[in-house]
């Protein structure tokens, strides 16, 4: 059980552990929403997933976010402390430097658990649901990305259109506008028209558009010369946008999947889902020496160190998985030799600031 002074100290890095990790991801999601808002613009996905992939891909970002949230979160709520000569009271008290780990470690198998579950089942089944959406909307008709009164782009950007109303099936549309670039020289085709139709070939599943009562206006090259069609009806066929099934990426299969296989991606795969989980851990346990500040500097005065500490270590863990996929270090160093590196920093840190005593004694907490 934990003492009053651990469930206070447990609260406030808590707390202060789940706001900083909810800005971070507000952060990041209006990102990610930007990228797919662009993607649906350009005609290449539905506007009907967006919420979905963005929902999708917040897994993934909660993986990386909850372990810097926890480094931040300790590092602030101990830096409050010390701000409000709080540690000064508790050490009057004969708290030792131990005591204060309790609720540090408490927090870190807390999100130990978390990233655990993220890691070795959300985000494998997330990027699996991502990338069959991905595949589904390559393989649907360009017509359901189409909206009444906005001009869209189709086909990878080749092609505009705009429909001022279309039916609720989307396979008939009313004043219709068309531009398609026809090939790299510069040649295009704008057709406008009453109305179109919307057909796939049950035989051989194409699809064509079939343009009713319009005009097709064709340039060269250059724009040296223009041929002008009037049409009572006039059929296109849509370029074929099917493909194969993609195999799943690493990232995307279950652990037992990565366990069977023997290629060194699936062996740096599962280090990473490792080193995760266990980087919170010791991210959590540095930033108890690296929080100490006098009442002067204030509780952010050491943000700038953390995440100068914290860039080299996420950059170095991601660096080492891509030698060991690639084979350059053998899967028994792979990802490891960066947690141990930083382990001894940890140890550097925790004794420059409490000396030797705190790892042998019951220390109070120096301030």
């Amino acid at each position: 059980m934990l003492k009053a002074l651990d469930r206070y100290i447990f609260r406030e890095i808590s707390i202060t552990w789940f706001a900083v990790t909810v800005v971070l991801l507000v952060i990041m999601v209006a990102n990610v929403l930007a990228r797919i808002l662009s993607k649906v613009t350009e005609g290449l996905i539905s506007a009907d997933v967006l919420f979905m992939l963005v929902g999708l891909k917040v897994i993934n970002l909660l993986v990386t976010l909850i372990p810097l949230g926890l480094y931040l979160g300790v590092l602030l709520a101990f830096g409050r402390l010390y701000r409000d000569s709080e540690m000064s009271a508790i050490a009057a008290c004969g708290t030792g430097l131990k005591a204060l780990y309790r609720p540090v470690i408490v927090n870190g198998l807390i999100g130990v658990i978390l990233i655990s579950v993220l890691t070795f089942w959300a985000s494998p089944w997330a990027a699996r649901f991502e990338q069959r959406i991905t595949e589904r909307a390559a393989d649907q008709s360009v017509t359901s990305l189409l909206s009444a009164g906005r001009f869209v782009e189709i086909l990878g950007g080749s092609a505009v259109v705009f429909t001022e109303s279309l039916s609720a099936d989307k396979n008939e549309f009313q004043q219709v506008f068309v531009h398609r670039d026809l090939d790299d020289e510069g040649s295009f085709e704008v057709e406008t028209a009453r109305s179109a139709i919307y057909q796939r070939d049950e035989d051989t599943d194409s699809e064509f558009i079939v343009f009713v009562d319009g005009e097709s206006i064709t340039s060269q090259a250059g724009g040296s010369s223009y041929q002008r069609t009037r049409f009572s009806r006039h059929g296109i066929r849509l370029p074929d946008n099917k493909r194969e099934m993609a195999a799943l990426e690493n990232s995307a299969k279950t652990f037992t999947e990565l366990w069977q296989s023997d290629d060194q991606q699936s062996k740096a795969e599962i280090q990473w889902r490792v080193s995760i989980p266990l980087a919170a851990m010791l991210l959590a346990l540095l930033a108890v020496p690296l929080s100490h500040t006098s009442p002067r500097q204030g509780r952010y005065s050491k943000i700038a160190v953390a995440i100068l500490i914290y860039v080299p270590y996420a950059n170095l863990l991601v660096l080492s998985r891509k030698w060991l996929a690639a084979g350059t270090i053998p899967p028994v160093v792979g990802l490891w030799w960066v947690h141990i590196l930083f382990f001894f920093l940890i140890v550097f840190f925790t004794i420059r600031r409490y000396g030797f005593s705190w790892f042998f004694y019951r220390s109070a907490v120096t301030t």
